[in-house]
């Protein structure tokens, strides 16, 4: 049994989910607008004087013009990426220096939860002490993630936080980084819900690529002897906004360089200066993985091996808790009692027990691992905590969004998806963490307010006005979403069923829905949120809520005592979003522990009921400031200057709970960008509008009551593209004598004719725009094209391009095979550069980190070189999205100057063919600008074949 590390989650598995499960065309999912560029809806907002903080209005009137679905799956170059690091990185890292700083931090502090001891059991087996620790793939790789989401809908956007104490991010690769802080949305979507977010530490062990190096390298010190890697990590925490690190020490060394007893007690000095210096600020979860002597012995348990790293021998504390390696529950270990053991020597050392993490491996298997609970419990009580590693699985194993909704609640609540119902299934069956771990909340102040919005949608809705058919992922903008998955209590007849809504929203891209039968006037009763909630004298409460019929809503308050209220709205739900506002006056003076709604139906039928917004709050709420120097900080245009990428940045403004971004159109009327918490925003793949030369963004600022600030604009030029460029390839430079070549045009899209010129060919000239062409007589010959449209012309031309040889007859020779390479980097021996040469489409050259990754043939001779051949990452049966997609190739006669032969952009091809003038050279480099189609930064190449004559 072994542990399974994460490196790349399966690219084939992710891609069934986003085109299975998330499809537009899915029948769960129901999109009822028009893609008509040209519609309009409209806000109109009174006077900010007169606006009353729970009329959700902004100054003046708002004209939205629907922004369209993204014409281009296009990720521009220019997209932030969230940092990572191996140990010598970090120490050269400087936050001052470090650009986009501002969309990596969180500006989310961590919401403070209700005191366990105050909180209401959902059943008899939940122990309040009891913790849960998710270490959790949130992203799907240690590169290439945006800080802040981009405009796809697809992202793990777990909202189960209710039963998580700790989140750690899970990243790390021997070839990417070891060194992984969370990406600012993950931290800030945890925060909203009062859950802390570590980073992740993973010094691989050397099957996975790991060098001892490294470990010496993070742990290095000066000559005081203080470790120079924990100023960094507790840097790194403050700078970025999260809370601590998990550390996975598995480096075992080699004969070579072996892992030593010294290393350990290095560690263990490094883990209690860690505790030391942070002062109780950041937490640090250790692995149980190496012991005190040096060794890569997993325990299974807390032992004299390993208990050091939390209380060493003269109560020197170290970690503040420790992740169990899961075989405590294999077979033939049961008769161990391991966790027992772990109890009692917590108890021993003046360890809490529920500071220690039982493991529990669920990436493969999910809901379906099966764990002997017995070995965990005893008499329903936990001898430790758990840890879960990869509960993700529910997110990546899921093929459609119900599915993910569904597993999602196995995984957390229990089979019945009601944490008040006691699992029923055996000892070996997924009991579910609603069985031990007691539901936490952050609905402990006023205003409480949430629009049930979990961080991704397929349009995005503004005051129930759809405003964008944009897809979109920003889990910083996560609300809290119900405590309870589902506790729903209906009179006989009534069927309704709970879940979430992705094709309307009051805010943002989702709702919460009923649906199903219900009978005239029986009661549905849906338990929403966990409180502990003063109610004062100001204190008010609305909902907004609609149906597809008339039902009326009753907000229900369950007091301190145990006793309910219930409060009517004083409005009907109807087929419209309906303010429905209720009465607080009788629970004055009260606290309230949960929070819920009951529904009646005005008549026998199916119907839907959405849920958009839950509002209770003071009057004394204060409006947003106008943000102020809005800049466009960078921006970056696709060849064709039809898309950019854009990132805006401004000065933060007060009382906000995040920005909005519009482009003013022509007419006045604003196209929505996004939101985010962040006091910047980028925008990827941006469109140009036909005629657009000038564009306007404005930000605003937005509170939790979504009142809005007055906007600040800033203006971006486009490029000047009314003149064609005029660009071409061949389908073969180096021929015979009557062979054909193929011409095909690589112009912009404003070009409307062409003039072609061959030199030397049995047709001189073609206004054909891929035209087809034979030389009779060999030679060398220039081959020039013209772009015409209405504003001019463009002239591309290349000089000596074609060379017809009499032995050039057939497919040209590969030169390169077996050849001696060079790399800028590689990941591991089994993917060497070599393996790019080797003849085979099974083997692969892969490099990984920040692009540009280059790698150069030695041909060992000069040759006369035209062409190459290349198999990207979908040949050797990976995804097409990591289809190579920007690069170059050059030739040189010494290896130290090169010459440019080609550049290639835009490919998502699995095999690429690039012909060019025919060179002299004994060297030729390939250089990969831009390694996939989306933000994975790694490139992979099965196969590159220079073809080539003698000189």
């Amino acid at each position: 049994m072994k542990k399974q590390y994460y490196k790349f989650v399966s690219v084939a598995l992710i891609a069934t989910m986003f085109v299975t499960g998330c499809s537009k065309n899915s029948s769960d999912i129901k999109d009822n607008a028009t893609n008509s560029e040209a519609v309009v809806t409209e806000a109109v907002q009174v006077p900010e004087k007169e606006q009353a903080p729970e009329e959700n209005q902004a100054p003046g009137k708002i004209v939205y013009r629907v922004t369209p679905e993204s014409e281009s799956d296009m990720k521009m170059m220019n997209i932030p990426n969230a940092p990572y690091w191996f140990p010598a990185e970090l120490l050269e890292w400087n936050p001052k220096e470090a650009k986009d700083l501002d969309l990596y931090v969180s500006n989310v502090p961590l919401k403070s939860r209700v005191d366990k001891s105050k909180l209401v059991k959902s059943n008899k087996t939940q122990i309040a002490d009891f913790k849960v620790a998710a270490l959790s793939i949130m992203n799907s790789r240690t590169s290439g993630n945006s800080p802040h989401g981009l405009n796809r809908f697809n992202a793990n956007t777990f909202s189960y936080w209710q039963y998580v104490d700790q989140l750690v991010y899970w990243g790390g690769s021997a070839g990417e980084g070891l060194i992984v802080p969370p990406t600012a949305d993950v931290t800030e979507a945890a925060h909203t819900n009062g859950v802390p977010v570590l980073g992740t530490i993973f010094l691989a062990p050397e099957a996975w690529g790991g060098k001892i190096v490294w470990l010496d390298d993070f742990l290095k010190t000066d000559e005081n002897g203080q470790f120079l890697l924990v100023d960094k990590l507790i840097e790194v925490c403050t700078v970025l906004g999260f809370d601590g690190w998990f550390i996975n020490q598995e480096m075992g060394g080699t004969k070579e360089a072996p892992l030593t007893k010294e290393h350990a007690d290095k560690m263990l000095s490094f883990v209690q200066q860690f505790n030391e210096k942070s002062a109780g600020k950041f937490s640090f979860i250790w692995y149980d993985s190496m012991t005190e002597e040096g060794e890569i012995d997993y325990q299974n348990a807390l032992t004299d091996k390993n208990d050091a790293f939390l209380v060493d021998g003269n109560g020197k504390k170290g970690a503040d808790s420790m992740f169990l390696n899961f075989w405590w529950a294999a077979r033939e270990l049961a008769d161990q009692e391991l966790l027992v053991k772990s109890n009692e020597k917590a108890k021993e050392k003046g360890i809490n027990p529920y500071d220690l993490y039982a493991g529990i491996d669920v990436q493969a298997n999910g809901v379906m691992t099966r764990i002997n609970w017995d070995l965990f419990e005893k008499n329903n009580v936990p001898h430790t905590s758990i840890g879960l590693y990869c509960p993700s699985w529910t997110y990546f194993a899921a093929d459609s969004l119900d599915a993910f909704e569904r597993y999602e609640n196995r995984m957390w609540v229990n089979e019945h998806g009601n944490p008040t119902i006691p699992t029923e299934v055996s000892q070996y069956d997924w009991h579910g963490i609603s069985t031990y771990a007691i539901e936490k909340t952050v609905v402990n102040q006023l205003p409480f307010i949430t629009n049930f919005n979990k961080g991704n949608g397929y349009n995005f809705f503004v005051n129930g006005e759809k405003i964008s058919l944009q897809d979109w992922n920003n889990r910083s903008i996560t609300d809290v979403m119900p405590t309870y998955r589902w506790i729903l209590n209906q009179e006989e007849g009534n069927k309704l069923k709970p879940g979430i809504d992705y094709a309307d929203a009051y805010y943002g891209g989702n709702s919460i829905r009923l649906y199903g039968a219900m009978e005239t006037d029986k009661k549905s009763e849906l338990t929403l949120y966990s409180s502990d909630l003063a109610i004062g004298d100001k204190t008010k409460a609305y909902a907004m809520l609609k149906a597809n019929y008339k039902v009326n809503a009753e907000l229900v308050l369950e007091l301190e005592d145990g006793s309910k209220e219930y409060i009517k709205g004083d409005n009907t739900l109807n087929t419209e979003w309906a303010k429905i506002v209720f009465d607080l006056s009788k629970v004055k003076g009260k606290t309230v522990k949960k929070i819920g709604f009951n529904f009646t139906s005005s008549k026998s039928d199916m119907i839907l009921i959405n849920m958009g917004n839950l509002t209770i709050f003071e009057e004394n709420t204060v409006a947003p400031t106008t943000p102020g120097n809005l800049k466009i900080a960078y921006q970056q245009f696709d060849d064709d200057g039809l898309f950019a990428g854009v990132k805006l940045a401004w000065d933060g403004a007060s009382n906000v709970r995040y920005y909005e971004v519009y482009k003013i159109n022509d007419d006045g009327s604003k196209s929505f960008q996004g939101a985010t918490t962040a006091k910047a925003h980028y925008m990827n793949a941006l469109v140009r509008e036909e005629g657009e030369k000038k564009s306007t963004f404005e930000v605003i600022a937005v509170n939790n009551m979504q009142q809005r600030s007055q906007g600040t604009t800033v203006v971006m030029e486009w490029p000047n593209i009314s003149l064609p460029k005029a660009n071409m390839k061949a389908s073969k430079t180096l021929v015979a004598p009557g062979e054909v070549v193929e011409f095909t045009s690589l112009c912009s899209q404003n070009t409307t004719g062409y003039e072609w010129s061959f030199e030397g060919a049995d047709h001189a000239a073609s206004t054909e725009q891929n035209p087809k062409v034979t030389y009779s007589k060999e030679g060398v010959y220039n081959v020039s094209l013209v772009a015409k449209n209405g504003e001019g012309t463009a002239e591309y031309k290349v000089d000596g391009l074609i060379v017809v040889r009499s032995d050039a007859s057939g497919d040209i020779p590969v030169v390169s095979e077996g050849k001696t390479t060079s790399a800028s980097g590689y990941v591991n021996e089994n993917e060497a550069p070599r393996f790019a040469v080797d003849g085979k489409t099974n083997t692969k050259w892969c490099a990984t980190g920040s692009a540009p990754h280059d790698i150069t043939i030695d041909l060992g001779e000069n040759k006369m070189v035209s062409e190459v051949y290349m198999a990207h990452a979908e040949k050797g049966n990976e995804s097409s999205d990591m289809n190579t997609s920007w690069y170059t190739i050059e030739t040189s006669l010494d290896g130290k100057s090169f010459e440019p032969a080609i550049e290639v952009k835009n490919n998502a091809s699995a095999e690429t063919l690039d012909a060019f003038k025919p060179r002299e050279a004994r060297y030729v480099k390939v250089t990969v600008m831009k390694p996939t189609q989306g933000s994975d930064t790694a490139v992979r190449i099965y196969e590159i074949q220079v073809h080539g004559l003698d000189k």
